[in-house]
């Protein structure tokens, strides 16, 4: 789908152009106020009221009552639940984590996992600790509650929907992710408390990254790289990274590992790596992720190959249904979203009941959409731009009618055209290593601080090649600027020596043989 460009700022950026007056470009075009604690943002402030939560904790502590967290399967909830889980079991041993199971337990809390567990452990537990969910669960927390003498704490970030009357203490934001919401509560116990997790676990979660989660990552970010966990250790050497952790290291290298495991197995393995204690359980654990990974990617492959030729583009949304693995159907649908610019729904179908998730659209607030219809559903959660489901197969066909009927109507006066949001233009005389270092100062980039992009006018290609094993990548040279193109391989056949093309593009450092040069990571292509 071809991209109309935005741009931010209608200065042209030259050899002229000052590296200070290029960052103050991308800070008025990101509307930043507070300048200063934008480039040193000051540690983590608590912006939540926790003092029923402490307080319950720490009876349940003096008290000598078990406590069980209850966690989610997804990078934020594992994340959180081991920076909890790890605070308190510090000072106090009653403390149990459990992560749900996707298939056998679904999303959030469910009464029956929890009594299911209690038995399993030979357990009765005096307080229930919700991390990542709960706040849509008070049907669920109600059937606990009924059921035996129990205090419960929620935690959570995700949108409310009612509020909840059996919850003993609630500790909410939709500021931040789960993993920060559950860190702000671990150091009332633990000063040091895994702030590195917690940048992991907003940055998976796609959370802005301005004020209090820009603090939480520049600061966990720099604790990951000073002094990483046995586990996140291995888990970096079995991915092969070699420099400093970034926030793509985080969102796309660390956090699918984290995912996989839960997607298509076994959550509590990453949980395990997670909380790991010596190298070799370290070592195991961070395997067994990376082979899940791997096994993620073909299936992702081979299931949005089948998605993509079910499509027919003739609505305003994407509904597909079928027979998914139950842990991919998110990553399915952010990739339909993506390549048509459409919200979507994919549906994985197990005999009388189905599992759904939804990515929408900036136009479009998909949790608001589905709650219009929430009878149909058995569970329901989620944010503006992401949700999930689990609905009786029978009442699919009645849910594809309703939500194409509501979502046409909503987006039929909206013209859907998918965007660059470009800084500014650049000349090729300003692609400097004093200017990418300046730009660099503006990181962590990711949701909310993206990494500036520049419009290059009418470049004239002096070479082109392919690049990867497979011939995926294309790279091109400008004047003396290389510029790569990644999974633009399939390009090299398109243009030519001498031709003229736009690119968007940021900019990056290249380091080879201890030699520093400047160079183009291509986004976009224009001929």
């Amino acid at each position: 789908m071809v991209k109309e460009i935005v741009l931010s700022s209608n200065k042209i950026i030259n050899q002229h152009t000052s590296s200070s007056d290029l960052v103050t470009t991308i800070l008025n075009n990101r509307q930043i106020k507070n300048v200063d604690e934008f480039l040193k943002p000051s540690y983590p402030k608590l912006i939540l009221n926790l003092s029923k939560a402490v307080k319950q904790i720490k009876s349940a502590i003096n008290n000598n009552q078990n406590i069980l967290i209850y966690g989610d399967y997804d990078v934020d909830g594992v994340t959180a639940t081991a920076i909890l889980w790890q605070s308190i079991y510090k000072i106090y041993k009653n403390i149990i984590p459990f992560v749900p199971n996707r298939e056998k337990d679904g999303y959030g809390v469910k009464a029956d996992s929890f009594f299911r567990f209690q038995k399993e452990k030979n357990i009765i537990f005096d307080l229930l600790i919700t991390v990542d969910n709960g706040i849509v669960a008070d049907k669920e927390l109600e059937k606990i509650k009924k059921n035996q003498k129990i205090h419960i704490i929620v935690t959570d970030h995700h949108v409310k929907n009612t509020q909840l009357k059996f919850a003993d203490a609630i500790v909410h934001s939709t500021t931040i992710s789960g993993a920060g919401v559950a860190w702000f509560l671990a150091r009332q116990f633990d000063k040091n408390a895994e702030l590195g997790l917690a940048a992991l676990g907003t940055v998976a979660d796609c959370l802005p990254l301005v004020e209090v989660n820009r603090s939480i990552v520049v600061h966990g970010l720099h604790e990951l790289n000073l002094n990483p966990s046995s586990g996140i250790k291995k888990l970096i050497q079995v991915s092969n990274i070699k420099n400093l952790l970034t926030t793509y290291d985080l969102g796309f290298i660390l956090g699918p590992r984290i995912n996989a495991v839960g997607r298509l197995s076994d959550p509590t393995d990453a949980l395990r790596l997670l909380c790991s204690q010596n190298q070799l359980q370290a070592t195991r654990y961070a395997q067994v992720l990376n082979n899940y990974n791997q096994d993620r990617q073909i299936l992702q492959k081979e299931s949005l190959d089948l998605a993509d030729q079910k499509i027919n583009i003739k609505n305003k949304i994407i509904i597909v249904s079928g027979n998914y693995n139950p842990g991919i159907i998110g990553l399915i649908s952010g990739r339909l979203t993506e390549k048509y610019y459409l919200p979507s729904v994919v549906i994985s179908i197990d005999g009388d009941l189905a599992k759904g998730s939804c990515r929408s659209i900036p136009e479009l607030n998909i949790i608001e959409v589905l709650r219009e219809h929430s009878e149909l559903f058995i569970d329901l959660g989620g944010h503006p731009g992401a949700a999930g489901f689990s609905i009786l197969t029978k009442n699919i066909p009645k849910l594809k009618k309703l939500l194409t009927k509501s979502v046409n109507l909503k987006l039929s006066k909206i013209k859907l055209s998918p965007h660059l949001n470009v800084d500014a233009q650049m000349e090729l005389s300003a692609v400097t290593l004093k200017n990418i270092k300046a730009l660099e100062s503006l990181a962590p980039f990711g949701i909310g601080n993206p990494e500036p992009l520049f419009l290059f006018k009418k470049l004239i290609i002096d070479s082109k090649k392919i690049l990867g094993s497979t011939g995926d990548h294309l790279k091109l040279k400008f004047e003396n600027i290389d510029a790569i193109a990644f999974k633009k391989g399939d390009l090299i056949e398109k243009i030519k020596v001498g031709d003229q093309i736009d690119v968007v593009a940021t900019l990056s450092e290249n380091i080879w043989n201890n030699v520093s040069t400047p160079q183009l990571i291509i986004k976009e292509i224009f001929f």
